[in-house]
């Protein structure tokens, strides 16, 4: 590490860098293992005695330039140890991207003279891992007197209802003041919601982070949101949330419910999810062609044990590559049901396409959405013998190596003799051009065992 960053002083020491020296620095870099080393070779490079315009325009040079994603590293650590609002375009640009946002958060907190407004503006546009980043940064702020916009933001509209919100909702919620929100009086439909989708975060028994019991205002937020959720009309979308934080009640400990006052409030949330009017709501939704109600509605619905198998069946047919309707439609499918949900799948989905042929694809990613689709039922399928012969065909002939192992994972759950000639076939060719070691002794084990 040192000798990069005596490197860079020589590149920056002259107004035109040699060739050479840039070129040793960026073989330097690309080896460098910046998450265990980054951090301190920032902190060196704020030391460097070379001129700042210099060092400025060297680290607009890597992050505009850079071809490794270290060198662009680089470049945002230089400004931030000589840059300035004026380098607001770069952090605008990286300030959004996943594998660059820690390092545009910390270059902006250094340099720029209203870094709080300037991560608010990035987290507010953010998505997914950047977000969680950008939320996590600017929470910790150590500004006593974090802008009051900010804080509303923070409850409003941090949280997304995405899976990620766990990692900083703790630390929003605190910064926000999310007990002292729902405190007030009333509250308007956009805050109340946002405070909502807080607190379903911090009740995800399942998640990555911190859960209620770590937040000291979770007995006065939950007082208060239900006391907001029940002093009028309801949407099944504020149900679904009643719903998520009441899940946390069934899980947690008699002893922390009883330390906290929170005995009686668990008591009545379960008591307004469990009324007539609730199931009324869940039912009329599960007819709404509105997204977001038909979405809360099913996820309600399966949560209060209303029937769900034919509403999907429909919904499927007009989308058939939604991944949450077969999830729901597979999930704990009994005996005498998984025969039409498995003709649905072999109706629907698009077979043929599936069938391209083997490689290493894991299959993570938008781009493997239909494949996805496929999985969630191959995967249950070991416990229905027998059915869904072309699926398991299909499978063993998918470009994700997932999809082949669980296909060949299922037949090989399958009694003995189970597997007819067909599939047996398949498995015999698929076997023979199989890249995946384990996938192939899989394949190999089904057709060692006796055929029918």
């Amino acid at each position: 590490m040192p000798r990069i960053v005596a490197a860079v002083a020589r590149a920056a020491a002259a107004a035109e860098p040699e060739a050479a020296v840039l070129s040793s620095l960026d073989l330097m870099v690309r080896r460098l293992n910046w998450y265990d080393h980054g951090s301190a070779l920032t902190e060196s490079l704020r030391h460097l005695p070379a001129p700042r315009d210099r060092l400025h325009r060297l680290g607009r040079r890597y992050a505009m330039r850079g071809e490794h994603p270290n060198a662009v590293r680089l470049g945002l650590a230089l400004l931030g140890g000589f840059g300035s609002e004026r380098d607001e375009d770069l952090f605008r640009l990286f300030g959004t991207d996943p594998i660059f946002c820690l390092a545009t958060a910390e270059a902006l907190s250094r340099c720029h003279p209203a870094a709080e407004r300037a991560l608010f503006a990035l987290a507010d546009r953010s998505t997914g891992w950047s977000r969680v980043t950008m939320v996590e940064t600017l929470t910790g702020s150590t500004d006593p007197e974090i802008d009051p916009e900010i804080k509303e933001w923070l409850i409003r509209d941090a949280c997304t209802g995405d899976v990620l919100d766990s990692y900083f909702v703790l630390a929003a919620a605190r910064t926000g003041d999310l007990a002292g929100v729902l405190s007030r009086p009333t509250l308007d439909e956009q805050t109340l919601g946002g405070a909502g989708r807080m607190l379903v975060a911090l009740s995800d028994v399942d998640g990555p982070g911190a859960s209620l019991s770590s937040y000291e205002g979770a007995p006065r937020a939950l007082a208060h949101y239900l006391r907001h959720r029940t002093a009028g009309a309801t949407t099944v979308q504020a149900l679904l949330q009643l719903i998520s934080i009441n899940r946390y009640f069934e899980g947690a400990r008699a002893a922390w419910l009883d330390e906290h006052d929170l005995t009686e409030v668990a008591a009545r949330y379960a008591g307004v999810i469990g009324t007539p009017e609730s199931r009324r709501l869940v039912t009329e939704a599960l007819a709404s062609p509105d997204p977001s109600a038909f979405h809360a509605a099913i996820w309600s619905a399966r949560a209060l044990g209303l029937p769900l198998r034919e509403t999907l069946l429909r919904r499927v047919e007009t989308e058939p590559l939604n991944s949450t309707y077969w999830y729901l439609l597979i999930d704990d499918c009994p005996a005498d049901a998984i025969g039409q949900v498995v003709a649905a799948a072999e109706r629907l989905l698009p077979l043929g396409e599936l069938r391209s042929g083997p490689t290493l694809a894991t299959g993570v990613g938008r781009e493997y959405a239909v494949d996805q689709c496929l999985d969630l039922i191959v995967c249950r399928l070991p416990a229905h013998p027998g059915h869904g012969i072309p699926l398991l065909e299909t499978a063993l002939q998918n470009r994700t190596a997932r999809n082949r192992r669980m296909a060949a994972g299922a037949l090989a759950a399958w009694p003995p003799g189970s597997v007819p000639p067909s599939a047996r076939a398949v498995l015999r060719r698929a076997a023979a051009v199989e890249p995946v070691d384990d996938v192939r002794e899989r394949m190999l084990g089904v057709l060692a065992r006796p055929g029918p």
